[in-house]
């Protein structure tokens, strides 16, 4: 066999393995194997059917909601009201790239949030779950959607910090946009529908000065962490998801 293809061949056979191996390892609770377990670069389920849900838990320390979060024909669904709350993977990721689809409503407001660990509140003394935000809002009727600024809170922005690239293409309601996050090392892109709108250096100083004029300040920690949990945010508006798929950097 010519070189090349042994190659792909093994690239192939590998991800196939690891693929069964992440099924055993996942078996309905996080192991210690687990917790250490690499996805040797290739994409692997976050949420693709119901059995995925074995990833996430909900923030409320209790299993994957059985309220207010629906899945419909491969769709994770979030039902407006509040009653699911926020989604966490129970296990940390460092580099990675994380990709799925979304499919908004009517003056949606959620957002996928990444190195996300709980922080102390310095100005309140309260633990919360901090991490940086792709934000996910209806651009469409930004002026009916209340604590709506400016481009820092709009899809794809990192949060109250960078504006994506003013000309994203960004999908109307009721279509699939696709997103994609990439972080190696303090390096961070965000992606929307196959184009790169946000890249960002978190250990430059221009960074460092744009948290310390938000609410970010208040958290000690926030930027030094690279690793951490994914969360998908529950903000009491409906959204679709699907195809949530990761690998390790």
């Amino acid at each position: 066999m010519h070189l090349i293809y042994k190659f792909f061949f093994v690239v192939i056979l590998s991800c196939f393995s690891i693929q069964i191996t992440a099924k055993d390892i996942y078996n309905h609770t996080v192991t210690n194997n687990e917790k250490s377990y690499k996805t040797n670069g290739c994409w692997q389920p976050l949420f693709k059917t119901a059995k995925d849900t074995v990833y996430w838990t909900s923030i409320r320390k209790t299993p994957f909601p059985n309220e207010g979060w629906q899945i419909k024909k491969k769709e994770l669904i979030l039902l407006p009201g509040r009653k699911g709350g926020d989604i966490i993977t129970k296990k940390k990721y460092a580099d990675f790239e994380l990709k799925l689809e979304f499919k908004m409503t009517k003056l949606v407001n959620s957002g996928v949030k990444y190195f996300v660990h709980q922080m102390e509140n310095n100005e309140n003394g309260r633990m919360e779950w901090i991490g940086f935000e792709y934000q996910i809002i209806d651009d469409f009727h930004q002026d009916e959607i209340p604590g709506f600024d400016d481009e820092k809170g709009s899809t794809a922005a990192l949060y109250l910090l960078y504006a994506p690239d003013k000309n994203k293409n960004i999908k109307p309601l009721g279509k699939w946009n696709s997103m994609k996050i990439r972080v190696q090392g303090n390096k961070i892109e965000h992606w929307l529908n196959g184009e790169v709108v946000l890249n960002v250096d978190i250990d430059s100083l221009e960074f460092k000065k744009l948290v310390e004029g938000t609410k970010f300040k208040n958290y000690s920690d926030f930027g030094t962490k690279r690793d951490g949990h994914i969360l998908i945010q529950d903000h009491g508006n409906q959204i679709y998801y699907k195809n949530i798929m990761i690998r390790e950097l």
